[in-house]
């Protein structure tokens, strides 16, 4: 039988037993946070007193007390990290030990003298660690919104206090990983070593996320609120990435902070104060924006990545 007839399980297979101990220690991650997010779910809030929902704007509104509120809130943080780091750790494999350390030993060009072509070497490599990834955080997503709707008093389930909690909470948690595989492909192409590899991986993961976390807040317009001079700063429940004074032609300016001198404020032409942000009903614009983001630079990387091999195995 020839090897393109036993390459839809034959060489995945042999990815997966070259790699089983990563394979073994992703099952362990995702059943050990999956276990903490179940005790969160259920025997975590039981000794806590939830009264009520957090309210993004006004200080002390979230309810939750009990005995068991400090641990609740500790065990969630953990489970949010960990899930955020999960882009990061896959980048350093994929860059160090799934390509960069096959390339820099000669193993990779073995097989490809064996009747399996790079481009079928690469789409194995990348689409079994990529079906383990989809599989694994898709469950904890599911399992993360499952603790946040049973919840809703507490400080840690609103989306827009935390990077970590946002991305923990919807598909961007399952995109963002295969985008930090891609980029670790690309990488190892580049280094075909495993140290640099990895190290590399990380770095250019760490500046990737970090830049899709900068601009997540301009993938969606915007809401803005006002308020006159009595009133002063307006109500806003939300994720704010603005605010100042309103001047009498509505230009938005820095706030003057003169609220109770009447002088000062005529002086600068303050009318009324704003706010700018987005709401909560934003979430899943947001979501859905940045998670066709990653998935689109996951896109141009492995297309990248199959270039740099189609260029090394000439």
């Amino acid at each position: 039988m020839s090897a393109a007839t036993t390459f839809p399980l034959g060489l995945p297979r042999t990815v997966l037993r070259l790699h089983r101990v990563a394979a073994w220690l992703w099952i362990a991650f995702v059943a050990l946070t999956s276990a903490l997010l179940l005790w969160l779910w259920g025997p975590g809030t039981a000794g806590l007193d939830i009264t009520g929902h957090c309210d993004a704007a006004v200080a002390n509104s979230c309810t939750a007390k009990g005995a068991t509120a400090d641990t609740y809130h500790y065990v969630l943080t953990l489970t949010d990290m960990l899930i955020s780091l999960v882009p990061v750790a896959v980048s350093v494999f994929a860059g160090g030990l799934l390509i960069g350390r096959e390339l820099g030993r000669g193993t990779a060009q073995l097989a490809w003298t064996q009747s399996v072509s790079p481009a079928r070497w690469l789409a194995a490599k990348l689409a079994v660690p990529a079906a383990f990834l989809v599989l694994g955080t898709t469950l904890l997503v599911l399992l993360r919104r499952l603790v946040a709707s049973a919840a809703p008093g507490l400080v840690d389930n609103r989306w827009h206090s935390l990077t970590a909690t946002f991305d923990a909470l919807g598909p961007t948690a399952v995109a963002l990983p295969l985008l930090g595989l891609a980029i670790g492909a690309v990488v190892a192409l580049l280094t075909r070593r495993t140290l640099p590899g990895a190290a590399y991986s990380l770095i250019a993961t760490v500046v990737v996320v970090g830049a899709i976390d900068a601009v997540r807040d301009r993938l969606w317009p915007t809401v803005t609120v006002t308020g006159n001079l009595r009133e002063g700063y307006p109500y806003f429940a939300g994720s704010m990435t603005s605010e100042g004074a309103l001047t009498g032609s509505g230009a938005r300016v820095a706030d003057p902070m003169c609220v109770d001198d009447q002088g000062c404020l005529t002086s600068n032409n303050i009318t009324g104060f704003y706010r700018e942000g987005h709401p909560p009903s934003h979430f899943w614009p947001l979501q859905l924006m940045e998670t066709c983001l990653a998935l689109a630079l996951t896109g141009a990387a492995t297309a990248t990545a199959f270039y740099l091999l189609r260029r090394r195995a000439k």
